[in-house]
């Protein structure tokens, strides 16, 4: 269990993807979704979606992410789309401020000039911004009417956070928090959503007797969710 706990404020326009589920847990969370939007949906298809569902947790869960959800039909109901992840990950470091000058360093080295690398101050502490555009997603030959595979430009932000010891002594570790959007022309929207999520990190020891629970539903509104 990692030492740190994540708090931050949920941006209304997400639908989480709880990690970790076990295939009843999955199948009992896309009953409720189903149930809250009004849809029936027969159970040999419930039991697929299920199955899929928990494969998807399963790996988000392995991976280390403490959140995921995603997003569709914002703005205008055009059919954007988007997927955020917040996820841990152990590094070793004695200073924040170093790791993250030598992380801005490698970033700007690695993307050259196909990205934005910084480093900003936010109220949590110091982090390296990466925002990008590429066409990192094709879409198969089969389904584009030249045959050919169609490459699907996703812009990208990322903000790769050493926790700082003045809030969790002792840590070691990296919090990483991922958006992605191929709808590039709602960029500044989302930008707009992104910035006051990042300002709402705060950090907090794990206290192993009082572990802080996921909810089982997607949060309503713009409540603080503490993960870890």
């Amino acid at each position: 269990m990692s030492a740190v706990r994540v708090a931050f404020e949920v941006p209304t326009i997400f639908q989480r993807i709880t990690p970790g589920l076990d295939p009843e847990q999955a199948r009992t969370e896309v009953m409720a979704r189903a149930q809250a939007q009004g849809v029936e949906i027969p159970d040999e298809r419930i039991d697929e979606i299920a199955t899929e569902y928990q494969k998807v947790s399963t790996l988000l869960a392995a991976a280390g992410v403490l959140y995921s959800g995603s997003c569709f039909g914002q703005f205008d109901n055009d059919g954007i789309m988007g997927s955020l992840t917040i996820g841990l990950q152990p590094l070793s470091y004695r200073d924040p401020e170093i790791a993250v000058a030598g992380m801005t360093k490698i970033f700007t080295a690695e993307h050259g000039q196909n990205a934005e690398v910084s480093a900003i101050t936010l109220p949590s502490g110091q982090a390296t911004l990466v925002i990008r555009q590429s066409p990192d997603l094709r879409m198969p030959g089969e389904h584009t009417e030249s045959g050919e595979d169609l490459p699907i430009d996703v812009a990208q932000l990322q903000a790769f956070i050493p926790v700082p010891q003045s809030a969790v002594p002792g840590a070691q570790t990296l919090v990483t928090v991922t958006f992605s959007t191929p709808s590039t022309d709602h960029w500044a929207d989302y930008c707009e959503l992104l910035v006051p999520l990042l300002q709402s990190l705060r950090f907090l020891p794990n206290a192993d007797a009082d572990p802080a629970p996921a909810p089982d539903v997607p949060p309503v509104g713009r409540p603080t969710a503490v993960f870890g």
